[in-house]
């Protein structure tokens, strides 16, 4: 059932990222979608799945706005990856939880695209910290849109917890 969310959510973000790149040519340089359903996907806690979540938005992404390819793929596996492993750690639900989350993982999204981009292509990415301030600004304000819009429908914590077993 998660997948096929997932699935869902992936055709949703890659439909936006398509309008919002016929329209506005430039707009995914404000906001980025991917980020908000590898977040909503690893809040979850498996970390194993978040894993594959992230490379697979992360290529799509990689293959319809025509950047290096990889470079996105990696950055949200790492960003998935780093959601995954402390809520499987802490358990955190609700929506100042998904907020900081997304926050977080926006901000270490675009520093490791910066990182990469620096180390591999030798290329100096103008006007970094304003592109950073703007993008976490509304990729927060829209995710945490799309994160009310999901309590709202399913009438529940839109995101479940992967049951752990404890002890040893």
């Amino acid at each position: 059932m998660r997948w096929l969310r997932f699935l869902v959510g992936l055709l949703i973000a890659l439909t936006l990222h398509s309008l919002l790149d016929s329209f506005f040519p430039n707009a995914l340089a404000f906001f980025n979608p991917y980020v908000i359903l590898v977040v909503y996907y690893s809040m979850g806690g498996n970390i194993l799945g978040a894993i594959v979540a992230g490379v697979t938005a992360g290529l799509v992404q990689d293959a319809f706005s025509g950047a290096v390819f990889g470079l996105h793929a990696f950055s949200l596996t790492v960003c998935a990856y780093a959601v995954a492993y402390v809520n499987s750690r802490l358990s955190l639900r609700g929506t100042l939880a998904f907020a900081a989350c997304l926050g977080g993982a926006v901000i270490v999204n675009e520093l490791v695209i910066f990182i990469l981009v620096n180390i591999l292509l030798k290329q100096k990415i103008e006007m970094f910290e304003q592109g950073l301030l703007v993008k976490t600004i509304f990729t927060l304000l829209f995710g945490m849109l799309v994160y009310q819009l999901l309590t709202l429908f399913l009438r529940e914590e839109p995101i479940e917890a992967t049951k752990r077993p404890t002890g040893w």
